[in-house]
């Protein structure tokens, strides 16, 4: 008999976002990746055939479909089996990189148990007869259903008065990081990187994993600091800062952009593929976009923390994140034949990792909200009162309103007298006079050229005006080759 078989590996957000420094997120991505093709060669190598995803080799999928055959309880635990060997695995190639004074130190029995216990890894399976979308839609039920009755017997691990890890709570420290201040990694060229363990961080051993293999990547890895300065110079490197006081610089443009996307509706595109020939073509396409995302923002300077299916996470530079957002969206288009929503977060490099991840996901979820199709744009500015402004991609106006503010035909007073406007005008007062207002206000203000759009609420003014705030923002960005415009 021939079964539908979905495994679902994890954890996924909780796991990837409990990170200090981005290394430690990128390494959080990675590891999950490495699992889950673990697992789809696992069952490739035991004759299952992969729908999605449908190259065993692919980055980004958690969650793996396919047809198999024979014993399917014996086929997941096999599949569960491996993903364990290779955390083991990944562990043990971090813990030889160390120099031995450090290897001593961790807690190994305590370590063992946080590794064997980390691991959510869950599958359902029905039978595969004629009626795919059927059976689609009964494993996903069951999936869903099992991932509900988690198993929550707790894990010993005899922590009584030990601290707990400041990325998860919920396990105890296997290090002193007192100890640590001055340890390194041994890379396999004989080189060392530093693993910057802070007095206070008192790892676990999944952290410590993900600092480890962090380091290892260190030719990959930009970190927040160097995006922010990829806006005026877009070949800053991390190895440039080699020796800096980090502490006693200060970064003429400090902000940088998070960029989160995903397609629009995507259950009811997998829903409409009739056999499984189909939704592997499908998962085909969308790897297909993953790798042209890969490519797209690495155009735009940035670094690509996560791309797998319809999947985005990105570091950008501020003066680049809009236009990248718009070519992932075309892309998506053409290639996939649905839409994208994204979310862009300008934030402060030195503001904790973890709350910008999460205003870039706020970002995200606005573009949802405002009818999907959609980008949305949060600027939070050190002192400043947050800023969101959600667009269609077919009613952005960016490159416009750039190019004017670049130009000096629009003043800086112009944003914030609409925006003021927009906010003390009565929903009840005619809107033709609203209109009337604004346009005296740009009379006075802009220079040349600008025409505003018909506005239709007092709403419209006000995402306007909140436009008009951000393109201004961004286009006082300086480049090497283009000194600040002028702010009148």
């Amino acid at each position: 008999m021939t079964y539908l078989l979905s495994i679902s590996i994890g954890p996924v957000q909780d796991f990837i976002v409990a990170a200090r420094r981005t290394a430690d997120l990128y390494a959080g991505s990675q590891i999950l990746q490495e699992l889950s093709r673990v697992v789809a060669r696992y069952l490739a190598d035991q004759n299952a055939l992969l729908i999605f995803p449908s190259d065993q080799e692919a980055d980004g999928a958690n969650k793996i479909l396919a047809e198999a055959t024979g014993d399917p309880q014996q086929l997941v635990e096999g599949a569960r089996k491996a993903a364990q060997e290779k955390l083991k695995y990944l562990w043990q190639e971090a813990m030889d990189g160390l120099p031995e004074q450090y290897q001593k130190q961790i807690d190994q029995g305590r370590a063992q148990l946080q590794l064997e216990s980390f691991l959510e890894f869950y599958a359902a399976w029905v039978p595969l007869e004629n009626n795919y979308p059927q059976a689609r839609q009964g494993v996903e039920r069951l999936l869903a259903g099992r991932k509900a009755l988690r198993e929550f017997a707790p894990t010993q691990q005899n922590d009584e008065g030990i601290p707990k890890s400041p990325l998860d709570p919920s396990r105890a420290a296997v290090i002193d990081p007192r100890m640590w201040g001055e340890a390194t990694l041994r890379l396999p060229d004989g080189a060392h990187r530093p693993l910057r363990i802070k007095p206070t961080e008192h790892l676990d051993a999944i952290s410590l994993l993900k600092r480890c293999y962090g380091a290892g990547m260190y030719q990959t890895v930009v970190d927040t600091r160097t995006m922010a300065r990829r806006a005026q110079n877009p070949k800053a490197q991390p190895e440039d800062r080699w020796g800096e006081d980090d502490d006693h610089i200060t970064e003429p443009q400090p902000y940088f952009a998070i960029l989160v996307a995903d397609g629009d509706r995507m259950g009811e595109l997998i829903s409409r593929q009739d056999n499984p020939e189909a939704h592997r073509a499908l998962s085909n396409t969308l790897d297909d976009f993953a790798r042209e995302a890969q490519r797209i923002v690495r155009e735009h300077h940035g670094f690509m923390v996560y791309s797998g299916g319809d999947d985005v996470l990105a570091f950008l530079p501020v003066n680049q994140a809009v236009a990248c957002a718009q070519d992932l969206s075309e892309n998506f288009r053409h290639r996939v034949r649905g839409t994208l929503s994204a979310g862009i977060a300008v934030v402060h490099y030195r503001e904790p990792l973890s709350q910008s991840l999460q205003r870039a996901r706020d970002a995200e979820k606005a573009a949802k909200d405002g009818g999907r199709n959609a980008l949305a744009v949060a600027l939070h500015t050190r002192g400043g009162a947050p800023i969101t402004v959600v667009r269609t991609w077919d009613r952005l106006r960016w490159r416009e309103l750039l190019q004017s503010f670049e130009q000096g035909d629009l003043t800086q007073g112009l944003a914030y007298e609409l925006l003021e406007l927009a906010r003390e005008w009565q929903d009840d007062m005619n809107v033709a006079y609203l209109q009337a207002e604004a346009e005296r206000i740009l009379g006075r203000k802009e220079r040349k050229g600008l025409k505003l759009p018909l506005f239709e609420s007092r709403q419209d003014l006000l995402d306007y005006a909140k436009e008009l705030v951000v393109a201004r923002f961004l286009s006082g960005v300086k480049t090497e080759n283009q000194p600040e415009v002028s702010r009148a």
